[in-house]
């Protein structure tokens, strides 16, 4: 039996959990039909506007999915944007060869990367490094002054 129905139980669950770490949950699936992509989870800590982009996956699948989503995110304005993979704990050891790989694709990007298994707390693989997007014309990065 999978560990979650669907990616809509996955959003309630983690946004419990990323509560009891302290952050504010601002809503889920926030911009649907509005917003593409639109915003997983939208939480806030001490005034950083945080975004998530979740992936659920009960069978092995490609370790770069949600990586554009999480990366377009970024166009919306928000402070920081991570990417969750979730792994139906039936996925075992495949799970974390994926979760490297992501990990190690992450890194070459300002997003962070976070790994939950099954109903675990979720862990942080690699931070977020801030939106370089923001502050600039819409759509560019503040240009240095040369």
């Amino acid at each position: 039996m999978a560990d979650f129905a669907d990616e809509s139980e996955v959003y309630t669950y983690l946004s419990h959990r990323l509560s009891e770490k302290g952050l504010k949950i601002l809503g889920k699936r926030v911009g649907a039909g509005r917003l593409s992509p639109d915003i997983d989870i939208l939480a806030e800590r001490e005034g950083v506007r945080i975004g998530f982009e979740v992936k659920y996956f009960r069978v092995p699948s490609r370790f770069y999915e949600g990586l554009d989503e999480a990366l377009a995110l970024l166009a919306h304005g928000l402070d920081e944007v991570y990417l969750i993979h979730v792994f139906d704990s039936s996925i075992g050891e495949q799970a974390r060869e994926m979760a490297r790989k992501a990990a190690t694709l992450v890194r070459l990007t300002p997003i962070g990367y976070m790994v939950m298994v099954g109903r675990s707390d979720p862990e942080v693989l690699v931070e977020a490094r801030g939106n370089s997007l923001k502050g600039g014309p819409e759509g560019t990065a503040p240009q240095s002054g040369t």
